[in-house]
Formats: structure tokens, sequence, C-alpha cells
């Protein structure tokens, strides 16, 4: 009879023991959710205030340049050094080519802030208007235009040098 109290009492530690390992594990698991939730969050909210909208795209057929119209349509506001981080695509159709910012050649882009308020930030309600430098003339066909911040924040567009 004894031996059988002893057993049920190595039986109960070793539950105990084994639930509180499990426990820890679930417990250190539920950590581990909460931290990666709580990182995600933060970049959902930031995305989430960041919009772009092109409004407008234009160019010449004998040039070799377009110009691009963006609005900033998010809350959040865009330093100069930021909007340089932008990935900007352009070219024709079967040609579209990422376009590195302000480097010397073709192709690359550059930009001004056409309504700025005075303090060269890109802000709400403001729109960027970027000067592409094309490889060769435009021709008369079909562009294609992608903008993505760095944050996230793309659009494009399709028009027809002319």
């Amino acid at each position: 009879m004894s031996s059988v109290i002893i057993s049920e009492t190595y039986l109960v530690i070793a539950a105990v023991i084994a639930a509180s390992v499990l426990g820890g594990a679930v417990w250190a698991s539920g950590l581990n959710l909460s931290d990666a939730l709580r990182v995600n969050s933060g970049f959902i909210l930031e995305k989430g205030k960041s919009s772009v909208d092109v409004i407008f795209a234009f160019g010449r057929s004998a040039d070799s340049s377009a110009k691009v119209w963006v609005k900033n349509t998010g809350e959040r506001s865009y330093h100069p050094d930021e909007i340089k981080l932008a990935d900007v695509f352009f070219g024709p159709r079967g040609n579209i080519a990422r376009m590195p910012y302000g480097t010397a050649g073709s192709p690359r882009w550059s930009f001004t802030i056409s309504n700025d308020d005075g303090d060269s930030v890109w802000e709400r309600g403001e729109t960027l208007e970027i000067t592409l430098y094309w490889t060769a003339t435009l021709g008369n066909r079909d562009f294609y235009f992608r903008i993505t911040t760095h944050t996230g924040a793309a659009d494009e567009i399709l028009f027809t040098a002319g």
C-alpha cells in the first residue's frame, strides 16, 4: 500500500513539473507573439498613413524626358532625403526599368515640390513634379510609370507620349 502512495506521489510531482514546463513554453510563445504583433502593427499604422496618387503624366515624342505629377494624399510627410529613396519604374512597354535618382546619365529621375509651402517637405496635399530622363527620344508610344515610396505607398500610370 505504501508503494502505491509513493508511486502516486511521483506521478503527481511529474505531472506538476510537466504542467509547469508546458505553461512556461506557452507563456514564452505568447510573449513572442505579442512582440511580433506590436512590431507589425507599427508597420501597418505607418503604411496606413502613407498614400500617393499619380495625377498626370506627359511627354513629347521628340524629347527624351517626361514629366509626372504625384500628389501626397496621406497623412505622412516626406523629407527630401526620403523622397530620394522611392523606387521609380519607367519605360515603354517591354523595356521598363528601375530608374536611379539623380545620377549622371540616363535613365534617371529628379523632383521638385510644385506647390511647396516653403519648408521643402512633401506634405499632404502637395504635388511632386518628377522629371524622368530616358535613354532615347520617347517617340509615339505608350509609357509605364510607377512610384513606390520607402513606406510602401504606391501608384502607377500608363500614358502615351505625343
